[in-house]
């Protein structure tokens, strides 16, 4: 039976549950899965994460739908569903939850945008513990409704054996990027850098990044467009750097507008882009600045 938990977290009342279920369930089978469903998956203690329960209750619409999300439900490799429901203060201003295990204990935690309706967005990890899922840290709220933040990516980017989170903050007005890594309980902004956009506002495309070692040194790049999106730059903060380096840029016919996809491997990389006017254009990597 699944039995719901209120606790306050500072966000509005959330509900969490958990418990096998009668009937097998999973995201794509799920009746309250959002329609614009896109799951993570994952290899640890969590087999599946998605958004479920669509609101109109904050209306910014950022991400090109009439809705955003109030829950947040998993899939155990028990065969459990656990679910968090946010209240009536806060949405999961996002479409696709990101599974990554931050702190080492060889269990992931989840990655989402988590927005007051009154203060805007935050980057938060929430934790999966016996048959809950509960906010583990979050960055402070924007402190501004209808401002958003848009992640870009998690890896070891600084070298250091520690993975990082990359988000966008605010991708169509002040066009940050900033790196942040689970410390203590918290998350600890540890790195940054200006000009940097990877979303149009309104549109359905939010994965406009890519990760991969462009340069050879071991340490994972960050693909990302510029704060024009009329260019692609490839970011590095190898040696533990708190401000990122451009170790090369590759202009663009218009701006870009659709899901990156990088293909080849180490010296061989190419990354597609779709573009604003429908286009879409192939990169050549290796090409040191100039498009293929």
């Amino acid at each position: 039976m699944n039995c719901l938990v209120p606790a306050v977290l500072g966000v509005g009342l959330v509900f969490v549950g958990g418990g096998a279920q009668a009937q097998p369930l999973d995201a794509r089978s799920d009746p309250e899965a959002i329609a614009d469903l896109r799951v993570a998956s994952g290899d640890n203690q969590i087999i599946e994460a998605w958004f479920i329960a669509p609101t109109q209750r904050y209306t910014h619409f950022v991400q090109g739908s009439d809705y955003e999300a109030a829950g947040l439900r998993v899939l155990t490799r028990a065969g459990d569903i656990v679910t968090a429901r946010l209240g009536e203060e806060s949405v999961f201003e996002d479409r696709l939850p990101r599974l990554a295990d931050l702190d080492g204990d060889g269990a992931d935690e989840i990655v989402v945008v988590l927005t007051s309706v009154h203060a805007g967005a935050s980057l938060a990890v929430y934790a999966l513990g016996g048959d809950r899922l509960a906010l583990r840290a979050r960055t402070a709220f924007i402190g501004t409704p209808r401002r958003w933040l848009n992640p870009a990516g998690i890896a070891d980017f600084d070298g250091d054996g520690r993975l990082e989170i990359a988000a966008v903050l605010m991708p169509h007005l002040a066009k940050r990027l900033a790196l942040f890594r689970l410390e203590d309980g918290e998350l600890a902004m540890v790195g940054s850098m200006q000009d940097v956009s990877n979303h149009r506002n309104g549109s359905v495309h939010t994965e406009m990044s890519a990760l991969a070692d462009i340069d050879g040194d071991g340490v994972t790049d960050l693909i990302v467009p510029d704060g024009s999106r009329a260019a692609i730059r490839v970011i590095s903060f190898a040696d533990g750097a708190d401000q990122g380096t451009e170790i090369a840029r590759y202009a663009l016919p218009g701006p870009a507008d659709g899901a990156f996809a990088l293909t080849g491997g180490p010296g061989q990389w190419r990354l597609g882009v779709g573009l604003e006017d429908g286009g879409r254009i192939d990169i050549d990597l290796r090409g040191g600045g100039g498009v293929y």
